[in-house]
């Protein structure tokens, strides 16, 4: 069983994914598994707080707010 995530950990995950950061690494700063890291993802896709897309969807919507 793994140790809850503190809100600094949550942050540090998300900001380094929007980075371009690899899981793996995050995982390891964070001195977590990368299942436990994987895992997270998950939960925070499922909670809203986080959202997941292609880089090519992203760019469309991205030219599509700019119009």
């Amino acid at each position: 069983m793994s140790l809850r995530w503190s809100p600094h950990e949550e942050e540090f995950l998300v900001e380094h994914l929007e980075l371009g950061h690899d899981l793996e690494w995050i995982a390891a700063v964070l001195d977590r598994t990368m299942t436990e890291a994987a895992v997270k993802v998950v939960e925070l896709y499922q909670d809203g707080t986080v959202m997941i897309m292609a880089g090519r969807t992203y760019d469309a919507q991205i030219r599509r707010n700019g119009e």
